[in-house]
C-alpha cells in the first residue's frame, strides 16, 4: 500500500528549499567560523567547545519560525510532512552541522598556518609577533602534519564519543527550539539544570533512605566504578533517539 508518510523527492526539495533561502546566511556563517578555526586551530578545547556551543545556538534557532504567526503559516503549508521536514532539521542540525564544522576547521588549520608562516617570514614585522609553526591537527588527536584519516584506540574512541555527545546535545536543543517560543537557548539550558538537579535529590534520597548510615560505604565504592566507553556512547545515543521522537510528536502537536 501506498503512503504518503515519506517521500524521498520531497525530502531533497525541502533541502533545496532550505539552501536556496539562507544560501548567503549560510555562507557568511561558515566563513566567519573559519576565520574563528584559523586563530583557534591548535587548542583543542576551545575549537570543541566552539562547536558544541554554536552548535546549541543552530540548532535551538533551526526551526524558529513556527513560533511566528506569519512565517509559521508558511512552513505548516509547504506540501511536506512532519515527519519529512523533522528529518531534514535533524539531519541539517547534526550530521550536516558537523561535516561543516570538520570542514571549516580543515580549511582555517591550513589557511592559518600557511598565514602564521608566511607573516613569520616578513623580516618589516616586530619579532616574536609571529612565529613558526608545522601543520597540526589537534582535533584529531595529531601533531603531525597527516590527516588522521586512519585512527585507532583511544583517538578513535575519542572522535566517536565526541560525535555521540555532539548529537545528543544538538538533538536536546532542537527539542527546545521547537518547545518555546523565545529564548530558546537559555530556557533550555536552565531547564536541563533543574531537571538534573532534581534527579541528583532523588537519587540521593532513595540512597539515604535505603542504606541509612552506611552511605559512606557506598560513596567509597563509587570512586572504583567507571562505566564503558561503548555503554557511555550506546545511553547517548538512546537519548538522542529519545529527544528525536519527542521532537517529531511536539513538532506535529504544534500543527494541530
Amino acid at each position: 500500500m501506498k503512503t504518503n508518510l515519506f517521500n524521498f523527492k520531497r525530502v531533497g526539495l525541502l533541502f533545496q528549499r532550505y539552501f536556496i533561502e539562507r544560501f548567503r546566511t549560510e555562507l557568511i556563517y561558515w566563513g566567519i567560523m573559519a576565520i574563528v578555526f584559523m586563530f583557534l586551530r591548535n587548542n583543542t578545547s576551545a575549537m570543541s567547545g566552539l562547536i558544541i556551543v554554536a552548535g546549541v545556538f543552530y540548532a535551538a534557532r533551526f526551526i524558529k519560525e513556527i513560533h511566528h504567526s506569519a512565517n509559521g503559516i508558511a512552513y505548516y503549508m509547504i506540501p511536506a510532512t512532519q515527519l519529512e521536514k523533522m528529518t531534514v532539521a535533524i539531519a541539517m542540525t547534526s550530521f550536516y552541522y558537523f561535516v561543516m564544522m570538520i570542514i571549516v576547521y580543515v580549511i582555517g588549520n591550513l589557511a592559518g598556518t600557511f598565514l602564521g608562516n608566511t607573516l613569520a617570514g616578513m623580516d618589516f614585522l616586530p619579532n616574536g609577533l609571529f612565529h613558526h609553526s608545522s601543520l597540526q591537527w589537534t582535533l584529531f588527536g595529531e601533531t603531525n602534519s597527516k590527516l588522521p584519516f586512519e585512527m585507532t584506540g583511544a583517538k578513535n574512541q575519542f572522535i566517536v564519543t565526541f560525535f555521540t555527545t555532539f548529537l545528543m546535545v544538538q538533538s536536546l536543543f532542537l527539542l527546545g527550539g521547537i518547545y518555546f517560543k523565545n529564548k530558546q537557548v537559555s530556557k533550555t539550558f536552565f531547564s536541563v539544570l533543574i531537571i538534573q538537579l532534581l534527579l541528583a535529590i532523588l537519587i540521593f534520597a532513595e540512597i539515604r533512605l535505603i542504606l541509612g548510615d552506611n552511605l559512606h560505604i557506598t560513596e567509597m565504592n563509587t570512586k572504583n566504578l567507571n562505566f564503558s566507553p561503548i555503554i557511555s556512547d550506546i545511553l547517548r545515543i538512546l537519548f538522542l533517539l529519545f529527544f528525536w521522537v519527542v521532537s517529531y510528536f511536539r513538532l506535529t502537536e504544534k500543527q494541530v
